[in-house]
């Protein structure tokens, strides 16, 4: 017995496939585009998302996993060509992180 209860009215189970986890490719996804990023685009996501460099590096690794929505965003980044400004000592006080 599936649920220990034989008697009562018939019920529907959705059939479907669970093999192909979604959240496991993102993390997959993920890890790959990380492992492939050099010292200027740690230093650049970094700067763009506030955060300390170690914590890049920590997904380059695979030690840590940012939030969903973060980690979404880095994927698209990546997949944009990993688009950079270059900012002078001199206009850095100008410029805002969007």
């Amino acid at each position: 017995m599936l649920f220990g209860e034989a008697r009562g009215r018939p019920f529907f189970v959705a059939t479907m496939s669970f093999t192909n986890d979604k959240r496991l490719e993102l993390l997959r996804e993920f890890y790959a585009i990380t492992a492939t990023f050099k010292y200027r685009e740690v230093m650049a996501l970094s700067r763009a998302l506030k955060l300390h460099p170690r914590t890049i590096d920590r997904w380059k690794y695979g030690e840590t996993f940012p939030r969903w929505d973060t980690a979404l965003d880095v994927i698209a980044w990546a997949k944009a060509g990993k688009p950079m400004t270059l900012v002078h000592q001199r206009d850095k006080h100008g410029f805002t992180m969007l």
